[in-house]
């Protein structure tokens, strides 16, 4: 099963970013409504949809098909495109805003970089979003699948530094900030996320079984007293603007 073919699973696990998190982007961006926004590398539209619920005019894009597939089964379908970060069909300016949630490792080539500037309006503020593990779930799961399975996806993102790549490529008054919070789960949703990620394409249909038993096994040890699992987390969000 490929990344894109998962995009059922994804939409239906993926947890939407919290208000706090949208609150901030919108912020940073700093623009009204019917304003128009890039959000790349967008899935199965989980933020482009929480974007657009705030009056934002969207577009969203993804290289995968399946992903946008989906994501105009939920949202409105003039809002997506299958579109290269590195080749866009845009043109010069056309838009107020860019963001990138969870996607931006990506396309953070400088191709694909100088392909988003150039579709912005000047002074205009792309917003990369990182939601990364505060604690050891990933480490954790990369430890309970790698025992049958040997993962190439699992290997750190070297050299992903999200502000630094901003700076290098041009984009001006380059900033970050941390939020700190933790999702709750349950042992299905726990899983099934597992299921979503993308290191699961790595695992043959012959394993799925027993690697899934260990996971439930795995949460079940650690439910808090709601019989939830709690995954801390630190939503990275870093931006710039168009000179």
């Amino acid at each position: 099963m490929s990344f894109g073919e998962s995009a059922a699973i994804y939409n239906a696990i993926r947890q939407p970013y919290a208000d706090e998190v949208i609150d901030r982007v919108t912020d940073i961006l700093g623009l009204t409504q019917s304003h128009s926004i890039l959000d790349i590398g967008c899935g199965t539209g989980i933020a482009t949809r929480q974007l657009a619920a705030r009056g934002f005019r969207l577009v969203g894009t993804d290289m995968d098909a399946d992903m946008i597939e989906k994501a105009r089964s939920v949202g409105e379908a003039g809002t997506y495109q299958v579109a290269d970060a590195s080749h866009f069909d845009f043109t010069d300016g056309e838009f107020d805003g860019a963001t990138a949630f969870g996607a931006f490792h990506w396309f953070s080539d400088e191709a694909s970089v100088r392909s988003i500037q150039r579709v912005l309006r000047k002074g205009a503020a792309f917003v990369v979003v990182n939601k990364n593990d505060a604690g050891d779930f990933r480490d954790s799961i990369v430890e309970i699948v790698g025992r049958h399975v040997v993962l190439d996806s699992a290997r750190p993102k070297l050299n992903y530094q999200p502000a630094k790549i901003l700076n290098a490529f041009g984009f001006d008054s380059v900033e970050e900030t941390d939020i700190s919070m933790i999702e709750h789960l349950s042992p299905v949703q726990t899983v099934a996320h597992v299921r979503s990620m993308r290191l699961w394409e790595e695992v043959p249909p012959s394993r799925h079984g027993m690697i899934e038993a260990e996971l439930r096994s795995y949460v079940t040890d650690r439910l808090d007293t709601l019989g939830t699992f709690q995954r801390p987390l630190t939503i990275k969000i870093v931006w710039g603007h168009k000179q």
